[in-house]
């Protein structure tokens, strides 16, 4: 958490993202007509892909973060998101899947069921310069009212399918597995709820509500036919289509003369 500081991170994967010179004049002074005394100063942040901004007073933080939001879908402010990192909501997660093959959309698609602004992976290593198969996100935990602190926190063991993981970070919660509640883990719960809606009248063998992906959460689909499901490692171990990519199906390299839904392209007048 930083006091007064917003992040705004580039969105489009396609599109190199804008200089910190054209950054602040374009954003900052022209479309947020924000001027350098306002400012007490401005970070790039390039494992991100973004800026932070951080400010002398927290009432001009949330007058920025007000007029950011009103903004967000006119250019050239929707090439960014733009998030407050002086929430207590703000999280840096360390995840490990147990098979290193899994890829990073997969797993962004599972912590955005409990948070938002997932940002990109930073790999872990050894001080040998080894991947320890840990990634490293930061992100921002969804509001909820009946959520402890006001907040959904995401399980510490989580399946993807057949692959399984674990993740921590600070003032990390227990959750059962049990009665999918917090504050108690599997071991010392005394409830018998079911793990797919929460009823005390039935197991989840025994449950009619349609199951959700383990994935994204929606009950449109399982997590076989999910978006960020690719194949698993087993199924490339055992020599299946998708080996050569270690044994998962991705989208491919991203087109880069399409550019994402709902925000127009860049332009040099953008830039100026």
């Amino acid at each position: 958490m930083i006091t007064n500081a917003i992040r705004f991170a580039w969105r489009e994967k396609e599109m190199e993202p804008f200089g910190s010179e054209t950054f602040g004049r374009t954003i900052l002074m022209w479309v947020l007509k924000l001027v350098i005394k306002g400012l007490l100063c401005l970070q790039a942040n390039p494992l991100e892909g973004a800026f932070d901004v951080v400010f002398h007073t927290e009432a001009k933080h949330d007058e920025v973060m007000g007029t950011a939001k009103e903004i967000e879908k006119t250019r050239p402010m929707c090439h960014y998101e733009v998030a407050s990192l002086a929430r207590n909501s703000f999280r840096v997660i360390t995840v490990n899947m147990y098979n290193p093959h899994v890829k990073e959309e997969e797993v962004r698609a599972f912590l955005g069921r409990y948070m938002d602004n997932v940002s990109s992976a930073r790999l872990l290593k050894d001080t040998l310069g080894f991947w320890n198969r840990r990634r490293s996100f930061q992100a921002l935990l969804k509001e909820d009212p009946r959520g402890l602190g006001g907040y959904l926190h995401p399980p510490a063991l989580f399946p993807l399918v057949a692959d399984r993981g674990t993740l921590f970070y600070a003032r990390q919660l227990p959750v059962c597995r049990r009665c999918m509640t917090y504050g108690h883990n599997f071991a010392s719960c005394g409830g018998r709820k079911c793990s797919v809606c929460g009823s005390e009248a039935h197991k989840a063998k025994d449950c009619g509500e349609a199951k959700k992906c383990h994935g994204c959460g929606s009950a449109a689909h399982l997590w076989r036919e999910c978006t960020a499901c690719h194949r698993s490692y087993a199924a490339a171990a055992g020599g299946g289509a998708g080996a050569g990519e270690g044994g998962r199906r991705g989208e491919g390299v991203p087109d880069p003369s399409k550019v994402s839904e709902g925000c127009p392209a860049a332009t040099e007048e953008d830039r100026k």
